[in-house]
């Protein structure tokens, strides 16, 4: 007995396989790397009960700021904020 199947049809018990592309952020311009890091260390901030915040980067230099409990911490740059995160325990 032959079963007739369409193209979008599957047999029963067959395997069900995709391919997954991985990302290479290399593929990006450098702004949205930028971005991907920024975001990464926000994460970090939120894991320690810290937010991270930066100025638009469309209205010219970006700066960073760290606040909790109401105090802020002015972090000139990314690099910067990075260290922060590592002087109140948190990991990239």
């Amino acid at each position: 007995m032959a079963i007739n199947t369409t193209p979008k049809e599957k047999a029963a018990g067959g395997l069900h396989t995709t391919t997954a592309t991985a990302i290479n952020d290399l593929d990006f311009p450098t702004a949205e790397r930028n971005d991907k890091a920024f975001s990464t260390l926000r994460a970090g901030y939120a894991l320690k009960g810290h937010t991270l915040h930066r100025t638009d980067p469309a209205d010219g230099p970006v700066t960073y700021w760290a606040e909790r409990w109401g105090l802020v911490r002015y972090l000139p740059t990314l690099h910067d904020a990075a260290l922060f995160l590592a002087q109140i325990g948190g990991r990239l």
